[in-house]
């Protein structure tokens, strides 16, 4: 089980503001973010697994999930104008935090967490597709702002539906079955994403 929180943060700056550019320049890319091991923030790390630890939250017995998993996607803009164009960078971040997330006593499996995993990965894959789809549009001077934020939401609507999804054919991990072909399914995703990442390095 997910939700998000999800945090828009612009940062706009601009230098020598006379009049609105021509074109604009836009620089998409995935911001490498890190914590400490104390922050209650993780952000997502191939190389960096979650474990029944990073689950700080008190479980809700009431709730009929076993587990939650908080993470989201997000991003930094920043915008700079040098007289003649705009230029637009976009950084893009996934996250999970601890204080959200939970897991009831007798909810302790290896099973269990590559579940709540998954959730975290559907969310990395989310963040990735934002970033497709950013490089794929056309900003304009008059657009950037509307379509930037119109392209998140719909991103996010994406992946609210895919979560949704993966919960709903595995039955929330019982269907083992289900799990195993999910489990296949996103490892195979995730080895996508990773060797793009290693190409473009």
């Amino acid at each position: 089980m997910v939700y998000k929180n999800v945090f828009l943060f612009f940062i706009l700056v601009l230098i020598g503001y006379n009049s609105f550019s021509q074109k604009v320049m836009v620089h998409v890319f995935m911001i490498n973010k890190k914590a400490s091991a104390n922050n209650d923030t993780i952000y997502y790390n191939f190389n960096r697994s979650l474990t029944w630890s990073d689950f700080r939250g008190k479980p809700d017995n009431n709730y009929f999930a076993g587990a939650v998993t908080a993470s989201g996607f997000a991003f930094d803009s920043k915008m700079n104008f040098d007289g003649r164009n705009l230029y637009l960078d976009i950084g893009i971040y996934t996250f999970f935090t601890k204080h959200d997330s939970w897991h009831k006593p007798d909810i302790t499996s290896a099973y269990h967490l590559l579940h709540e995993q998954h959730h975290f990965d559907i969310t990395r894959i989310g963040a990735e597709n934002f970033l497709e789809k950013l490089k794929k549009a056309h900003f304009t001077k008059d657009n950037y702002n509307r379509l930037l934020t119109s392209i998140f939401n719909k991103v996010y609507d994406e992946n609210e539906a895919v979560q949704h999804q993966y919960d709903a054919e595995t039955n929330h991990s019982i269907n083992q079955q289900e799990q195993l072909e999910w489990n296949n399914k996103i490892a195979a995703e995730m080895q996508r994403l990773k060797e793009n990442i290693a190409i473009k390095d």
